[in-house]
């Protein structure tokens, strides 16, 4: 395997920002060998290495690793790319949380300030809360102060190998107890600040445990890291002491893009491609007690949107399983906007009134948990039933009309993207309308009428359903085969861009794919900065043109080396048959739709002839 190339300390050139230079200084100090190996085993074959690839049923190594190139594919999914794309595809992390692990990897501090990611010395604060971790779960397991905590756990039939897994712990009520013990682990206050579990005193004199009293559930990012905690208070605790508290925000921790459990749950969801979303701590360590592993927990806040797409990275559809009381009816009401508005399928499970996830499972069991999960009904039938019920039965007009509205803009706004199928999606939206219609004796249509005016109005303010992206027509099995020359030379011949960029440019190429590649390719020539697979892939950070552009330079390479020169030639002689096609096409119009006297007419005829002949005497380009 050729050794890589040490991370480069030159100048930035004209126009690169320091955010090139961090993505380039990660590629370089990151062996793509290496990381790939990390998930899957791998074997030499040949100058490659392969393995089983993690994405399919995969029985023969379909996974090539190309250490030269520093590039994977799957032959059989048909997807590649570089080790940024592979750590996107595996960890479910967009581009700037594959930056930032790989570089945490490689030991290179991401700066912060204008022109790059912003970010602390986040090391050192998850050092801190992985320490923090370890001391609360030894007070719980090992000293006589967490007795009653011991007791709670057990009285919710959490077991002790529950208790292990996730590593829950309890903080004794004394004001200082982490703090004294952060010293002698070198562990800097200022640390425990930014993570939350110190606070400062009011009069400036000193810090002092957020934590006290309470049993700890530590919170870990979908890496398994952990970056916060949640502590639950004993019973008999003062009246007026919060039930539960969450770190604060932080540098490492933000409860509206985070779950509980997520880490440990990641493989389930992907397998199952189902979220049930719970409220407690308890409530989803009971189910995965129970063998339910793809559960996840809110973190003190409503499930919301940014959680959604997080989970739409893993799951196709999410079971939202609230507390059968009022409160968990009203926090349903709070979060079904949101939800229907994402492109995932979202469905409510009902409990019986007056009974948490945790105690129906240690009650009922798995089997009725699932089936539960299963039996979760559609969460516009959901707001249509909780619309009704809250009516009187001597309701006004108005009370009516509201209940009528507020069905209707949840129907405006579910999302025409989820899982389920047109003609579902339109039977579903006609029931409701149905129901409607005859609970308050109007018309459908005057309910379609309303709808629609509801659409539009949500469709002006903006389709948060977002935007087709490049990936639908980023396939090289697809791409015209003019398309395809121009993208295997500009990768094959590194002196090809100047060519290129003159002779072909964006415009001269016909799929948005092809046209994305050579904007990205204009941009590092006009930068000064080299133009070959490397770069690209490192600019063109979405998965399917990363995965077009290693499928092409893959079958390129192929077919065996090809003098450069000799290709360039071929490109060039291309470019001009073609230029002189157009002119002959233009010739032949001009002929059959002109009105031209016999002078010219007798020219331009002569013309498309030599352009004809033109075209013919040139030799055809050679296929790849």
């Amino acid at each position: 395997m050729p050794p890589r190339p040490a991370p480069s300390s030159s100048p930035l050139p004209a126009g690169a920002t320091p955010r090139d230079d961090i993505k380039e200084r990660v590629r370089d100090a990151t062996d793509i060998v290496d990381v790939v190996g990390s998930y899957i085993s791998l074997r030499r074959a040949g100058k490659a290495m392969v393995g089983l690839c993690p994405w399919h049923d995969d029985s023969r190594p379909s996974m090539q690793v190309n250490p030269e190139r520093q590039t994977f594919r799957c032959w059989v999914c048909d997807i590649g790319g570089d080790v940024f794309n592979f750590v996107m595809r595996m960890e479910k992390v967009e581009f700037r949380e594959a930056l930032e692990q790989l570089a945490d990897r490689a030991g290179i501090q991401i700066p912060r300030g204008r022109g790059g990611l912003p970010a602390d010395d986040k090391a050192a604060l998850r050092k801190a809360c992985g320490w923090a971790a370890e001391r609360f779960h030894a007070c719980l397991t090992g000293s006589a102060d967490a007795a009653a905590a011991r007791e709670y756990l057990a009285g919710r039939g959490l077991s002790d190998a529950t208790v292990e897994r996730f590593q829950l712990g309890f903080a004794p009520p004394a004001w200082d107890w982490l703090l004294r013990q952060a010293s002698a682990a070198g562990i800097a206050t200022a640390d425990l600040m930014k993570t939350g579990l110190a606070v400062e005193r009011q009069d400036h004199t000193g810090h002092y445990d957020r934590f006290r009293g309470r049993v700890i559930f530590p919170i870990r990012d979908p890496q398994g890291r952990c970056v916060a905690f949640g502590g639950r208070v004993l019973p008999g605790a003062p009246a007026d002491s919060a039930k539960y508290i969450n770190s604060p925000e932080t540098p490492l921790f933000s409860k509206s893009s985070m779950l509980y459990g997520l880490d440990t749950a990641r493989d389930a969801m992907t397998k199952s491609r189902r979220a049930i979303v719970v409220e407690g701590y308890t409530d989803c360590l009971a189910a995965r007690q129970a063998g339910i592993d793809d559960v996840v927990a809110v973190l003190g806040t409503a499930l919301g949107e940014r959680h959604a797409k997080l989970l739409r990275r893993y799951a196709d559809r999410i079971v939202l399983v609230l507390d059968g009381d009022d409160a968990g009816r009203r926090r349903a009401n709070e979060v079904l906007d949101v939800l229907l508005a994402e492109p995932i399928d979202v469905r409510i499970a009902r409990l019986p009134s007056g009974v948490d996830p945790c105690e129906f499972i240690l009650e009922r069991g798995r089997d009725a948990f699932e089936a539960l999960a299963d039996a979760a009904g559609d969460p516009l039938e959901y707001r249509m039933d909780e619309a009704l019920a809250s009516l009187a039965s001597d309701a006004g007009d108005d009370a009516a009309l509201a209940s009528i509205e507020s069905v209707l803009k949840a129907l405006a706004t579910a999302s025409r993207r989820s899982s389920l199928a047109g003609s579902q999606y339109q039977l579903r939206e006609d029931q409701v309308l149905g129901r409607l219609s005859r609970r308050f004796g109007l018309s459908r249509d005057a309910l379609r009428g309303r709808l629609d005016d509801l659409r539009g109005s949500a469709s002006q303010t903006g389709d948060r359903g977002g935007h087709p992206t490049t990936s639908r027509t980023a396939d090289a099995s697809r791409l015209p085969p003019w398309d395809r020359e121009v993208i295997e030379v500009l990768v094959g011949v590194p002196d090809s861009i100047g060519v290129i960029v003159q002779q072909v440019g964006e415009s001269g190429v016909e799929t948005p794919a092809a046209r994305q590649v050579l904007e990205v390719a204009e941009r590092l020539h006009r930068e000064g900065r080299p133009v070959a697979l490397g770069g690209l892939l490192l600019e063109l950070t979405d998965p399917a043109l990363q995965s077009l552009l290693v499928a092409v330079d893959e079958s390129r390479a192929d077919r065996g080396q090809t003098d450069p020169r000799e290709r360039l030639q071929h490109l060039e002689e291309a470019i001009q048959r073609r230029a002189a096609e157009r002119r002959a096409r233009a010739s032949a119009r001009a002929l059959k739709t002109d009105r031209l006297d016999t002078g010219a007419e007798a020219e331009l005829l002569a013309r498309l002839v030599a352009e004809r002949r033109a075209v013919q005497g040139m030799a055809e380009p050679k296929d790849g």
